[in-house]
């Protein structure tokens, strides 16, 4: 077995919930200071964005936006994922506009702490782990979280725990080139909805078949590597290429849970419609 070098442990060992409460830590940091006065990130905001920022609406402050938008005051394992989304997603509507002013401001005089970008780039990484990126819309003065991949989100959310993980962890960056990491998530993926993937929906039924055949010859399954036990050879296939297929197999299974579930709630919204005709 190849040891493992400290870079690749400290990719695998981290934990959402230690992570979420750094972040915490940084934000409630008193990070910039004008002459004798320190301010925090929302001392800030509240101070010199928050009557200017188009989204105010009628809030006086940020404890009044919180409030709001009904975010937690710590985090505990049991606290749903959404949850760490929506304080992401405020975190970064006050820091977008602060980091834009950064310039001017230490050109004024004022004193920012180092830890203000580390709290950026452990925001980035968070959202990395979690499968979610920041979408900023300058014009609207407005930073949105939302999915790297909504197919992958989607399906996570109607799956086991286990399966969920493996759906979310299969897009992370250090992935890249790690062919058993990815077989093993595929497997994974599939035996979850083995019956849904071996029982086609009508008019979808070439989909659900590639998706097996797939399955069944990229040395997932089966042992497709030695002569002695293949079912199709693909000895000749260089692992660039099968990463590219194990990839194009990931996002079919994703659509192929997909039909099955939206139609369903095609079914359930036709049936409601009946109801109050």
């Amino acid at each position: 077995m190849t040891r493992k070098n400290m870079f690749e442990i400290l990719k695998e060992n981290y934990n959402i919930l230690q992570e979420m409460h750094k972040i915490e830590f940084l934000f409630r940091k008193e990070l910039f200071r004008y002459g004798r006065t320190s301010y925090t990130i929302e001392k800030l905001f509240n101070e010199k964005f928050l009557p200017y920022w188009k989204h105010r609406g009628s809030c006086l402050s940020c404890d009044e936006i919180k409030r709001k938008l009904k975010l937690p005051d710590t985090f505990f394992t049991s606290t749903p994922i959404e949850k760490y989304v929506s304080t992401i997603e405020y975190y970064e509507n006050l820091i977008y506009p602060i980091y834009l002013s950064k310039r001017g401001m230490e050109y004024e005089g004022w004193r920012i702490e180092k830890d203000f970008n580390i709290l950026i780039e452990n925001i980035k990484i968070f959202l990395d782990h979690i499968n979610y990126e920041h979408k900023i819309f300058k014009d609207e003065e407005m930073v949105l979280i939302l999915p790297k991949n909504p197919a992958a989100t989607a399906v996570a959310e109607i799956s086991s725990t286990e399966t969920a993980f493996a759906i979310l962890k299969y897009n992370h960056a250090s992935l890249k080139g790690d062919l058993v990491e990815k077989r093993n998530l595929l497997n994974a993926i599939y035996l979850e909805y083995e019956t849904v993937l071996e029982n086609p929906i009508d008019n979808y039924k070439d989909f659900y078949k590639k998706a097996n055949q797939l399955y069944n010859n990229l040395h997932i399954r089966h042992d497709n590597k030695t002569k002695e036990n293949n079912k199709n050879v693909v000895l000749e296939i260089d692992d660039e290429e099968r990463e590219k297929w194990y990839d194009e197999l990931y996002q079919l299974l994703l659509f192929c849970v997909l039909i099955k579930d939206n139609l369903e709630r095609k079914k359930e919204i036709e049936e409601f419609l009946k109801s109050i005709k």
